[in-house]
């Protein structure tokens, strides 16, 4: 019986290996695995409801969308090795076209995905040292990345800039914790994201991805001697530093993410900073509108080179049992490395974007968050620095009114 199971489980992790790389997948709120059963457990998590949204002052109606479904399996193989899979069931995503022959179009791109989103071994050297083997998250900091699919509606999508941010990739994972509540993570994974079609690299065949991560926590009283749960803690912090080889191999991409957060019942404060220094943009946004806005550059191969800088502020205050309200702040700026276009020049301001975030959520059972209710708001405004695309600054508000749950099905 147990050959079978690790049969079943090399197989199963061998087809997360090889099949095509084009996933779409979030950080999952770790659950631990139930008493019952700590070698098998399978759940599914829903978040969805009824959007309204305005871009531009026009009222664009309002949809029932489902927003996330996923499917994950975690449990242990030995007492040494554990194992998760997970698959997001998410197949469109909505993207501008910039092309002046289809102005400001919007349609719907059907992506290819993997089978499985996330597929890796974990397995315990000992009580301080761990590998992660498989197709895993990115070991990003901040607590914005840390939060889990049911905080969706006060996500702010924008904040990592890599336009296959929503993809893992395989690689391999050093966890190390030399003291109680501290862990490094050391990373390396490979990048196998396809360039545009009209870009001219000077190729490296395998581009590679590094982080160094420590998280890191204070519990109540600095009580060693006693396990708490994660939400008891009173300081929690997610520091990392990336960076990631480039198609062209003298450009990366650094990502410096640093987040904290302080849990004061009962009000809870999270706060973030991220850097994103970018020699190909990443999600090709400045670089799009570039190209539209002059006819004669518009199948140029230079992509802009940027950084942005990216704050953020969460607070989440309960103030009736079953009942939260949240608040959140984003401000982001963005600024050129170079110039591109004759528009854009270097070391120049072309973009601010400010986000606002309001809601109330219900949650049926205390201390229990597999179900909620919410009801949410967000501005999102983007103000561009240059006369000649002010055009396309953007000021959209949204409102959102949600379920989450997750369902133990094994």
């Amino acid at each position: 019986m147990k050959k079978t199971k690790i049969i079943f489980l090399i197989l199963f992790l061998g087809l997360g290996f090889f099949y095509p790389f084009h996933s779409f997948s979030e950080i999952i709120k770790q659950k631990k695995t139930t008493d019952e059963n700590p070698n098998f457990n399978v759940f599914l998590d829903y978040s969805g409801g009824m959007n309204v949204v305005v871009k531009k002052e026009l009222y664009e109606g309002n949809r029932f969308s489902e927003n996330y479904l996923n499917l994950e399996v975690i449990g242990k193989a030995t007492d040494k090795i554990s194992y998760r899979f997970t698959k997001q069931f998410i197949t469109k995503k909505e993207t501008e076209n910039y092309d002046k022959k289809i102005e400001y179009d919007k349609k719907i791109e059907t992506e290819n995905y993997d089978m499985l989103d996330l597929a890796y071994l974990k397995y315990k050297w000992n009580d301080k040292l761990y590998f992660l083997f498989g197709k895993q998250p990115f070991s990003f900091g901040s607590m914005e990345y840390a939060s889990g699919p049911y905080e969706h509606a006060y996500r702010y999508p924008h904040v990592y800039k890599n336009k296959n941010k929503n993809k893992n990739y395989v690689g391999f994972s050093f966890i190390y914790h030399p003291i109680k509540d501290h862990e490094l993570q050391f990373q390396v994974v490979n990048d196998i994201k396809q360039p545009e079609k009209n870009m001219i690299f000077r190729e490296i065949n395998y581009p590679m991805g590094y982080s160094v991560n420590w998280n890191w926590s204070l519990n109540p009283n600095n009580d060693h001697d006693q396990d708490h749960n994660d939400q008891d803690k009173i300081i929690k912090n997610r520091w990392s530093y990336s960076i990631f080889q480039e198609k062209d191999k003298e450009k990366y991409w650094k990502l410096l993410a640093l987040g904290s957060q302080l849990n004061w019942k009962p009000v809870t404060i999270e706060a973030d900073y991220i850097l994103s220094d970018e020699d190909i943009e990443k999600n090709r946004s400045i670089t799009q509108i570039l190209r539209s806005w002059n006819r004669d550059h518009y199948y140029d191969p230079n992509v802009a080179s940027v950084k942005y800088g990216t704050y953020l502020v969460k607070l989440k205050y309960n103030f009736i049992p079953k009942w939260n309200f949240i608040a959140k702040g984003v401000y982001e700026i963005g600024t050129s490395k170079k110039g591109m276009n004759h528009l854009l020049g270097p070391n120049q301001l072309f973009q601010k974007a400010y986000t606002y975030y309001g809601g109330v959520e219900f949650l049926p059972i205390i201390k229990n968050d597999d179900i909620s209710f919410f009801i949410a708001y967000q501005n999102h405004r983007i103000n561009y620095s240059l006369d000649q695309i002010k055009r396309e600054n953007k000021n959209d508000h949204s409102f959102i009114l949600g379920l989450n749950y997750r369902v133990k099905m094994i």
